[in-house]
């Protein structure tokens, strides 16, 4: 009955711009990407797409391939105040070094942009949003100032895939 009622949601568009949660649900803040993703593909829905990733290099590589319009969240450590945002457009220039090093994976977001730039398959509108986290240790809560953020992050990501590809927003529920 609920089928008929309620049928199952149709598929994001294939041309859709591209969400791409990077993080680990079972390390507190690092899991920050993944829950921005999340949200900004409930406000935006049916018209972008979501990707999660653990944030190594060739996963990243691969969810981006042949994609134009790329949006990556993802946890930081760079020092900056807990919960802050960040954003570069990674089509308009390099990264820098605060960000190349910010990452919290070993390997993971920075390696994975400047590798794809070399290989020529960096995606033509990749832009990149990291939240400053505060406790990377096991766990599943966010600390208080990164959980403040996400709704922040996510919201700055929704209204940037609006005014830069015209993306609709998703249908008013009845």
């Amino acid at each position: 009955m609920h089928l008929v009622r309620d049928p199952l949601p149709e598929a994001a568009p294939a041309d859709g711009p591209l969400v791409i949660g990077v993080g680990r649900e079972d390390h507190r803040d690092d899991a920050a990407g993944l829950r921005v993703a999340r949200l900004v593909r409930a406000l935006l829905w049916p018209a972008v797409r979501l990707r999660e990733c653990g944030g190594e290099p060739g996963a990243l590589i691969e969810a981006w391939r042949d994609e134009p319009r790329v949006v990556v969240v993802d946890a930081m450590s760079s020092g900056a105040a807990a919960g802050s945002v960040r954003r570069l457009d990674v089509g308009a220039r390099a990264l820098d070094a605060d960000f190349l090093h910010g990452s919290t994976h070993a390997l993971g977001l920075a390696e994975a942009v400047e590798l794809a730039r070399s290989l020529g398959r960096l995606p033509a509108g990749l832009v990149i949003y990291g939240i400053e986290g505060q406790d990377f240790k096991p766990g599943s809560q966010l600390s208080y100032p990164v959980e403040c953020s996400v709704r922040e992050a996510a919201l700055l990501v929704a209204e940037e895939i609006l005014a830069r590809w015209g993306v609709p927003p998703a249908p008013a529920r009845p």
